[in-house]
């Protein structure tokens, strides 16, 4: 995807969320993010893509915020921010102790690659918050219909829970948990919206998966090293301190 196609996305991905449905996704999705962010810790926190010049750091603790711009119109002088691919970040390996991914998944032409380059700059124990479009909803239904017409957010690729959790095992993260927020249809009126605000209350209470958002949370696990090794010296403390294991020789050799 070249530089001109992205910003083009990222342009329409703006204006859409400076629409009304695009102001309400971001409600929920930040008063999700708000029992989430203050629990993770560290140094350094990055959000990857800036649709709108949205902050979705702001309930985080960690003091250090830097924000990965995917396109010229997010980048903005007041915040610590840099122009660069996700799948290409120009930062250390082991540096970032949190990354955030507001919708980028959706848009990616290589998701796998962009995951590991995600793994590389995370420090061990470090933690990924994705944000993305359940496909298992009402909002997964209206794609079906929506997506041949290009239109935002639907002119992107969703990718389901399920399949989202399988890539971060195949790397060694661990999925600490899921959170879902917007249960009513994505209806572009606001007075279609407020028409299904019950929708809501009994949604978050009756089908909590059926969520049109959703926020996980990924850890990333620490493989410690030689694990045959730590177990057979396990072993042989079991035996006794100064004691040595009869081989199977003798053991025959007795029975005789």
């Amino acid at each position: 995807m070249g530089r001109r196609q992205i910003n083009k996305i990222r342009k329409q991905l703006a204006d859409w969320f400076a629409s009304e449905l695009g102001q309400q996704t971001l409600r929920f999705e930040k008063e999700k993010l708000e029992s989430v962010l203050p629990q993770l810790f560290g140094f350094h926190i990055l959000q990857v893509g800036f649709p709108n010049k949205t902050d979705y750091l702001c309930s985080s603790k960690i003091f250090h915020k830097s924000y990965l711009c995917l396109a010229e119109n997010e980048l903005d002088s007041s915040k610590d921010t840099f122009l660069a691919e996700a799948e290409n970040i120009p930062l250390a390996s082991d540096s970032i102790d949190v990354v955030v991914l507001p919708h980028v998944f959706e848009y990616s032409n290589n998701p796998h690659r962009l995951l590991r380059e995600l793994d590389r700059i995370l420090i061990d124990d470090g933690h990924l918050v994705i944000l993305g479009i359940n496909r298992f909803s009402l909002w997964g239904l209206w794609y079906v219909f929506l997506c041949w017409w290009n239109n935002m957010p639907w002119s992107g690729r969703l990718i389901s829970i399920p399949r989202m959790k399988d890539w971060l095992s195949l790397l060694g993260f661990e999925v600490k948990k899921v959170k879902y927020c917007f249960y009513s249809p994505p209806l572009k009126k606001p007075t279609w919206l407020k028409r299904c605000q019950p929708l809501e209350r009994f949604g978050a209470r009756c089908w909590p998966i059926l969520g049109g958002i959703y926020v996980i949370v990924g850890k990333k696990r620490v493989v410690p090293l030689n694990p045959i090794k730590m177990n057979w010296q396990k072993q042989k403390k079991l035996l006794g301190s100064g004691v040595a294991e009869p081989s199977t020789r003798q053991i025959l050799q007795r029975n005789d």
